[in-house]
Formats: C-alpha cells, structure tokens, sequence
C-alpha cells in the first residue's frame, strides 16, 4: 500500500511540472524540460508561424511539443484538455556541414513561443512569447497581448482541432480524425504515397484516381501526382504481393506520362513478374521507342533502362 502510494504521489508531481505555472502576475514559467515532452511535429520554411525567414534566408524548422499529461488526454479524447501546454521551438537551418551534403539540418533556436489552454486567457488559449535566438530565454513571460490577439485570430479559423493547428501533426491528427473530433470544413492534404497505396489496396484503383484528381485541383504541386512517387507505390503493391494492382497502378502511370520510357519498363516488369509474357514484351519494346527521346533521363540511367530492357526482351524473346 505504501508503495502504491509513492507511486501515485511521484505521477502527480511529474504531471505537476508537466502542466502550466503562472505566477501571480499571471506570468507563465518557461518549462526548461519541455525537449522530454512529447514530440508532436517538425515543418520546414512553413511561412505561417513566427520567426519566419526572409526570402533569401534558409528554410527554418519549427518544431512543436506538448505536455504528456495533454497527450494522454488527447489519446482518449481527441480534445485537447484545460492546461494543455505547447511549446514551439523554431531553429535556424543550415545546408553544408561535416558529411551532409544535401537538405538541411537544425542548428541554433530562433525563437521559443507557447501555447496554453486556460481559461484565464479571451477564448481559452494564451499566447506566449519565450526568447531565443539573439533575445535568451525568460524564466516568465506574460501573454502576447495585441499580438497574442493576432494569433488568436488565425488560430480561430484555421484550427482544426479547438483551435490548434493539429492539422499539422500527423498522428495526432489520426486520432483527431478517428475521434470525430476535427473540424468539419477541414480539407485534408493531398494524399501522402502510403495513403494512396492503402486506398488503391483497400478501395480499388477508381477510388485512388478520385484521390489523385481530387489533389490535382486542391494542389497541383503534391508529391503523390508525380512520376517517381506513384512508381514507388507501384513497387511497393508488389513488394506486398499485389501484382494485379500494382499492374493497376503501373498502368495508369503509362497513361498519365505516356513519354516516360521508365513508366513502361515499370510495367514490362510487373506484368512479366505475373506472367503475362505477351504484355510485358509489348511494354518492353515501347519503352525502347520512348528511351532515346526520353528527356527526364541523364545519360546513367538511360544506360542502365537500356541495359535492363535488352535483358528483358532478350529473356521474353526466347
């Protein structure tokens, strides 16, 4: 009993330091573990939050955490619960560094801003500003005050969750969705490769065609209309074992970039690993067709579709 009783009293301290201090001039108290909290999301150059870069500035990562105590809550609910604490990290980029050559990768914080649910504060919800970057932390801040009201201001409408922007963290935004609990005008994002893989599996190949056309009018620059991605999707239908629709998935490639000597190789491949000889004899010769005038090929990989569509037709010719 004794034992049970320290563990009850050492779990409530812990979600004690997990929650939201104010003093009595209704200051909050910087929360100096808040890295050990939950790990909600990173963006990258995203330009609607604070701290944004200048147009010749490197893209900044904006990185959010939440109090585990509200996370366990949210698990549950779906809701986020009275004394929810965010904190959002913004860090300076850079590019070239020791063996990176590529992308970019954090380095020093540019800004530290909260986000707390209390009831103390016009709609539930404070806005706080923390230091970093040339500015150091503060041990308390007050609430942003006009410019709180400002955040306030987008936070209302674009949130899809009360008022948060869940819609940017993507497993909290899974329970959201599972929970009934998102906003219902929310218009969900393009479909990412994974979810486009699951609906041609568990909806048929009509279904993902209304969820390609759906992303070429919401968003005509989404990862999943490219070539190279919905290839991907192709390979992993067969790595899963579903060789009819990733034959499917193939396919619809060839119509959507009917120049793409790589598209059609894709298919003499899939369809010659289901055995359809003739069909995939005919995709391989025309991606020999398409391969000398191929223009998204560099001189290597026109090399290496060549070398592997003479193997081919050399193996479906005999």
């Amino acid at each position: 009993m004794r034992r049970a009783l320290i563990g009850i009293l050492l779990e409530a301290v812990a979600c004690f330091g997990q929650q939201p201090v104010f003093n009595s001039a209704n200051e909050l108290q910087f929360p100096n573990d808040y890295r050990e909290w939950i790990y909600l999301a990173s963006g990258l150059g995203m330009t609607y939050g604070p701290a944004s870069p200048g147009p010749l500035e490197d893209p900044r990562f904006d990185t959010v955490f939440v109090n585990p105590s509200a996370w366990k809550a949210f698990r549950e609910t779906g809701k986020w619960p009275e004394g929810t604490f965010f904190i959002l990290e913004i860090r300076y980029s850079t590019s070239q560094g020791s063996i990176n050559k590529g992308g970019f990768y954090q380095t020093d914080v540019a800004a530290i801003e909260a986000h707390v649910k209390d009831k103390r504060f016009p709609g539930g919800w404070g806005f706080f500003t923390l230091g970093g970057g040339f500015a150091p932390s503060q041990a308390t801040a007050k609430e942003m005050g006009p410019r709180g009201a400002g955040c306030r201001n987008c936070h209302v409408p674009n949130g899809v969750v009360d008022s948060t922007f869940t819609q940017f963290y993507p497993t909290a935004l899974d329970i959201a969705t599972h929970k009934g609990t998102v906003n219902p005008d929310f218009k969900p994002p393009a479909p990412s490769p994974v979810a486009f893989m699951h609906t041609v599996q568990e909806k048929g190949l009509p279904a993902a065609q209304q969820a390609l056309a759906a992303a070429q009018a919401s968003d005509p620059k989404a990862a999943v209309l490219r070539e190279p991605v919905l290839n991907s999707v192709g390979y992993g239908l067969l790595q899963f074992g579903s060789k009819d629709k990733a034959i499917e998935v193939f396919q619809l490639i060839c119509e959507k970039f009917p120049q793409s000597a790589n598209a059609q190789d894709s298919l003499a491949e899939a369809l010659e690993g289901a055995g359809r000889k003739e069909e995939a004899l005919a995709a391989s010769r025309k991606a020999v067709v398409l391969l000398e005038n191929d223009k998204s090929l560099d001189d290597r990989r026109r090399a290496n579709l060549k070398q592997a569509l003479d193997e081919r037709l050399a193996r479906l010719q005999r």
